[in-house]
């Protein structure tokens, strides 16, 4: 009984066997308690495990559903060149016009451009000769940035280890993105919204910072807002401000000055750890130097105390002070991380950094071949190195600037302003100032993938918690269980013996679509349930015909071995017929399909072709094995 049919008992067995091996590890997970699965992380096994267990989606155990939007007002300001206030007005109008996210911004950017007769061709001089060309080409660049924007978003996510992640394009200007079981959510948004835009700029020289320092608080002792300040509404504050190794002389007798009677109503920051509503300053430096005295002349940089962050900021904003940034090929950036020093009464105060940097970067994130995260001394850094372009630019500008300041410049943020010390040839350099080596590794996947063309905004975020989670599979599971059973008693019923031969060959089936889910990481979701569901159907389908021409055979009169192998064979063409064309079908869900669709199109893929599997050569070997026995005359079928 068992010789003839040895070859198919060795499949058999091998692929049982091998269908426990994928499963232990779900099996195992799913029977871990909280405290297991917390012990487990804690000693870095639960990541190995996790990763050979079957994955599920966001709608069986949680996880964040986003929708990006490209920055189209900033990509539009990023690709001109020669601006000035006339463009930036024009800009700014149209983007207060856009503030419905459904509004053509590009459309309303061009009737503002025509409107105050402005020629584009002298900001877009590479776009085209007039406004409607410029106006396709704008199109063209908005459309092929929220592609590569996709393309970098994949790369980025594929980086940060989340298993199946859906994203995909919405309409012109949006992306959607699910992340399945995701841990940090705050490092998960950060990642997506970051633009990686990296910059070496060169400092201004500190004779220039001075003037340039000079002439802004000229500006703001012309302007409206601070002759009705001196006219009397401001009083000083009291207390130090400075830094003990700052060069400041300061009035010992202050008062506070109310940041709402500097610059109007504004709005109250909540989450702020420091108290924002007024501006510590000295009456007298501020009639002086109103810019100026709230600033730290710290020993080689300029500082900026976290109670005056917002009165500098709504002084950098004014045209005027743009202008002379502007002319004087100069812009202001802003350090990283916040920094405490000690008063001189023994309080503990934060302040920020302000850099005077040249306009354009000497080199970009463009040039970067290679980012690893590493430690050195403890610290998070960051290892770039260049491509052949970017070595011989980064050579050229060490070179002719040694002893001058460079900033890392990244989202317009700084890290840190080192001194060149030498000539830099191969193209290798770290970037420190990390709070955190998954700070470093992040910024090292964001600059791997590349930068953003645009920033890309979170319109829309929701998030799926695990009780929804637990909800879907205990339904889903049920369900499943239902519609087996159901379906298991009748063929128990109808078929007898054979219906419990195929009985076996469903279960069978289930195992093993599973067990291929989980060595393929797939990712179950509960349109993928569903497939399950309908692949129970299809099992069932096959045994049903193969079964009922079985019973043809035995009604004519052959022989039990006779009618199987003629039943089997009779229904194999009907049998591939069906299954070929689901199959198909399956296909090309998978190939076009997204999320939802594509998970279901996977498990019924798979599905079909197990149940075709088990339905002709599993319950083929076990019929085989009865009818080996001598002297068969009935079947229970």
């Amino acid at each position: 009984m068992f010789q003839k049919n040895t070859p198919r008992l060795i499949i058999l067995g091998v692929v049982l066997l091998w269908a426990v091996y994928a499963l232990t590890p779900t099996i195992k997970l799913q029977s871990l308690s909280p405290e297991e699965k917390a012990s487990l992380r804690e000693s870095g096994e639960l990541e190995g495990l996790e990763n050979r267990a079957i994955r599920r989606g966001l709608d069986l155990q949680g996880g964040m559903h986003i929708v990006l939007e490209v920055d189209i007002p900033t990509l539009v300001d990023n690709l001109a060149s020669n601006k000035n206030r006339a463009f930036n007005n024009a800009l700014e109008a149209a983007r207060e016009k856009s503030l419905d996210r459904e509004v053509d911004y590009i459309g309303l950017f061009l009737d503002e451009a025509r409107a105050r007769d402005l020629q584009l061709k002298r900001y877009y001089p590479d776009f085209g000769s007039d406004n409607l060309d410029i106006a396709t080409r704008l199109e063209d660049e908005a459309t092929d940035a929220i592609n590569r924007a996709l393309e970098i978003l994949q790369n980025r996510i594929d980086q940060f280890g989340v298993s199946e992640p859906t994203i995909q394009k919405q309409g012109n200007r949006r992306i959607i993105v699910e992340l399945a079981g995701i841990q940090d959510p705050e490092r998960a948004r950060a990642l997506l919204e970051s633009t990686a835009l990296l910059e070496f700029v060169l400092l201004k020289n500190p004779e220039i910072t001075q003037d340039m320092l000079v002439r802004i608080d000229k500006v703001v002792k012309g302007s409206e807002e601070f002759v009705a300040l001196i006219d009397g509404k401001v009083a000083t504050d009291e207390g130090d401000t400075t830094d003990p190794t700052v060069q400041q002389e300061r009035v010992v007798d202050s008062k506070e000055v109310s940041l709402t009677e500097l610059f109007g109503e504004i709005a109250v920051d909540d989450t702020a750890q420091e108290d924002t509503s007024s501006v510590l300053v000295d009456e007298q430096l501020f009639q002086e130097r109103p810019f100026s005295s709230l600033l730290l002349r710290l020993q080689n940089d300029l500082g900026v105390q976290a109670q005056n962050v917002f009165a500098v900021k709504k002084i950098l904003e004014m045209d005027e002070v743009k202008t002379i940034l502007m002319t004087g090929d100069s812009r202001i950036a802003w350090s990283t991380k916040k920094e405490t020093w000690t008063t001189p009464d023994g309080e503990r105060e934060s302040f920020y950094r302000l850099y005077h940097l040249e306009a354009r970067a000497g080199v970009t994130g463009g040039v970067i071949e290679e980012a690893n995260e590493d430690l050195y001394n403890g610290q998070p850094i960051v290892h770039l190195n260049m491509n052949s372009e970017g070595a011989k630019t980064w050579s050229r500008l060490t070179g002719a600037n040694i002893g001058r300041r460079v900033a890392i410049v990244l989202d317009k943020n700084v890290h840190m302003a080192p001194v060149i010390r030498t000539k830099i040839t191969d193209g290798r350099t770290q970037v420190e100032g990390f709070a955190n080596i998954a700070e470093a590794k992040d910024i090292a996947i964001v600059l791997r993938a590349g930068a953003l063309p645009a920033p890309v905004d979170i319109i829309e975020e929701r998030t799926v918690g695990p009780s929804l989670g637990q909800d879907s599979i205990a339904m889903g599971t049920r369900s499943i269980l239902i519609g087996l059973s159901l379906v298991l008693v009748f063929m128990v019923i109808y078929y007898r013996l054979s219906g419990i031969i195929a009985a076996f060959a469903l279960l069978w089936n289930l195992m093993l679509v599973l067990a291929i889910l989980a060595m393929l990481k797939a990712t179950l979701t509960l349109p993928g349930i569903a497939g399950l569901i309908l692949t129970v159907g299809m099992s069932v389908d096959a045994n049903v015909i193969i079964f009922e021409r079985i019973r043809e055979e035995l009604l004519k009169g052959k022989t039990v071995k006779a009618a199987i192998d003629s039943g089997y064979t009779r229904a194999l063409t009907t049998i591939i017929d069906a299954n070929v064309t689901t199959i198909i079908a399956a296909l090309v869900l998978m190939q076009f399909g997204t999320g939802p669709v594509k998970g279901f199109a996977i498990v019924l893929f798979w599905g079909i072709l197990i149940s075709m599997f088990t339905a002709i050569f599993a319950t083929r070997t076990i019929f085989n094995m009865i009818t080996a026995r001598k002297g068969l005359q009935t079947l229970s079928i």
